[in-house]
């Protein structure tokens, strides 16, 4: 399916939709703090925008001037720029991001909610798609992972975000400027990308968010034959210390110990330069290491589908779309056992580790296993049932049609109505 083909199908869910930009559509603001960054939630906003474009006047409230064309590349999205207006939230805020990138990321979130609800008036809904900001009770939100302004979780130390220490000055200051309320949260219409995640909202809030799956783009995988995939690893995802690489080059170190010629190639976006450096430092003692970085999206999937595993590091992910893309290509993905990816490769034990040690365990058990192998891979197509895009942008288009229905802003009829999320049904 072509970009082109998604966005006509999703304009296909109300035949009077109005074409972008239209000045008698409803007007509805995105809220995200830097499409750059090239993420799984990045992947979220654009697919949400292509979908709003085709029906509302869709603004890109946001800390950076994004390159639009280039993220469409990367994304293989078709968002209108041209019909797209951006709005920089303010001057502080992208002066912080400017100056100290995600060091000060909470605050920067909270300063880009207070301006998204300081200027509401101007839309006829705000919608997130960078988790939950303080922004008007009507709003809709997408939570990746719950910033909990209001510090209710119990299991704070995988909730909140990890450069705030509890109940510190910055705390308090970022919470103040938020000016989330429960109340509040609990008012807007919430979607969560996690059954796990749902239920750490639900602890911060008070409320269970409906969970929509992240958008998978699974149009460019082919399914090559087992026999003619290389016996190597193939890890995507964004370059820092979180997503703990040096601890996924060890893991392959353990693996070939073990007897197994394999080989790791590492791909994704620098956000980190320092842990670059030092991933770099790991990659150029080892020949079975490649550090790729970015690369055109074509050459990503293409490594993905000419390998046989994969491999993820990052701890108590909210979903992990780079697993599902994983798995989507036809590779058999090893992850962390916690978190909300465990629900992408179905509980399966052998592919889900509770430590480096464990994961070199449990490689090793797969890859003297051929036949078993094979049955731990998933389809492509199963991926889409579950994961796809179409199924993403349509809810999404829904909640935002329901919304504007609901505050009287729009006079559309509703979008016809969306069948059960099948990524929900584990079946």
């Amino acid at each position: 399916m072509s970009p082109g083909e998604t966005n006509t199908e999703v304009a296909r869910c109300d035949e009077t939709a109005s074409e972008p930009g239209d000045s008698s559509s409803p007007s509805v603001a995105v809220v995200h703090m830097d499409l750059m960054s090239k993420g799984g939630g990045e992947a979220v906003a654009m697919n949400a925008l292509e979908a709003l474009q085709a029906a509302y006047d869709v603004t890109l409230i946001t800390l950076t001037d994004p390159d639009i064309p280039a993220l469409n590349d990367f994304f293989n999205t078709s968002v209108d720029a041209e019909a797209l207006t951006v709005r920089r939230a303010g001057v502080l805020a992208p002066t912080i991001h400017e100056t100290f990138g995600l060091k000060y990321y909470v605050l920067q979130n909270a300063l880009l909610g207070r301006y998204a609800r300081r200027h509401a008036d101007e839309f006829d809904l705000l919608v997130s798609t960078i988790n939950e900001l303080g922004l008007e009770t009507d709003s809709v939100q997408y939570v990746h992972f719950p910033f909990d302004w209001t510090v209710s979780c119990a299991d704070r130390d995988h909730i909140f975000h990890p450069t705030v220490e509890d109940d510190s000055w910055y705390e308090r200051l970022c919470t103040r400027v938020a000016g989330v309320s429960r109340r509040d949260i609990q008012a807007n219409t919430l979607f969560a990308n996690s059954e796990w995640t749902a239920e750490v909202v639900e602890d911060a809030y008070g409320t269970k968010p409906e969970i929509l799956h992240p958008p998978i783009d699974t149009s460019e995988f082919v399914n090559l034959p087992w026999e003619e995939r290389e016996d190597g690893f193939v890890t995507v995802g964004r370059i820092e210390r979180s997503k703990r690489i040096a601890e996924m080059i060890r893991v392959v170190d353990g693996v070939r110990e073990r007897g197994h010629d394999v080989h790791f190639h590492v791909i994704g976006p620098t956000v980190d330069e320092e842990y670059r450096e030092e991933v770099a430092a790991m990659a150029a003692e080892r020949e079975y290491v490649e550090l790729e970085g970015e690369v055109p999206r074509s050459e990503l999937v293409e490594r993905i589908c000419t390998h046989k595993y994969g491999i993820h590091g990052k701890e108590y992910e909210h979903f992990g779309m780079a697993v599902a893309e994983l798995a989507a290509g036809g590779t058999v993905p090893f992850i962390p056992s916690n978190g909300g990816q465990h629900a992408i490769v179905r509980d399966e034990e052998l592919l889900m580790y509770d430590s480096p040690e464990d994961a070199v365990e449990k490689i090793a058990h797969v890859l003297e296993d051929e036949s078993r192998q094979r049955e731990l891979r998933m389809s492509t197509r199963e991926i889409e049932r579950r994961f796809g895009r179409r199924r993403f942008k349509r809810a999404f288009r829904d909640a935002v049609d329901d919304a504007l229905a609901q505050s009287g802003a729009s006079e559309r009829e509703p979008a016809a109505t969306v069948v059960s999320n099948p990524a929900s049904n584990e079946d």
